[in-house]
């Protein structure tokens, strides 16, 4: 069983339909190597899956987003970006070149978390970060150049 068909099957588990629309957006996500726009995702399935209007894949992301399958993968060019999420718990670097995201292997902030939630009286239930940059590949190839 692939991860679209995963996800379908805990979504419908959850009480959530499995539109065509949204496995349509599941598909593109799970076969990109980067996050996507909306307009991206738009684009790659409205001839093929009848998708009538862009408006129609934000709602569809938001579901998504809200479930926790798909997450918005930081800003680029003033854009947000979405992916499927890899891990209930994952940090994440992002190449501001290639827009390739590489998942951390471990959590710098759990102990972060606990000690600042104890200090200020506050639990902390989760946490999300993703650090902005270059991979090696980008930084070599000079990629850099738009840098802020």
């Amino acid at each position: 069983m692939d991860r679209e068909d995963l996800i379908s099957r805990e979504f419908l588990a959850r009480g959530y339909k499995v539109t065509k629309q949204r496995r349509a957006i599941l598909s593109v996500l799970d076969k990109s190597e980067h996050p996507l726009t909306a307009e991206d995702i738009y684009l790659r399935i409205r001839a093929e899956n009848n998708v009538s209007s862009l408006a129609t894949v934000y709602r569809n992301l938001k579901t998504l987003v809200d479930t926790g399958y798909v997450v918005k993968a930081g800003l680029f060019e003033d854009k947000v970006r979405y992916r499927l999420q890899n891990d209930p718990h994952t940090h994440n670097l992002i190449c501001l070149g290639c827009k390739k995201v590489i998942p951390l292997s471990t959590c710098p902030l759990n102990c972060l978390g606990e000690t600042l939630g104890e200090k200020e009286g506050f639990t902390v239930t989760g946490h999300k970060m993703e650090l902005y940059g270059y991979c090696f590949e980008c930084e070599h190839k000079g990629d850099q150049i738009n840098r802020k």
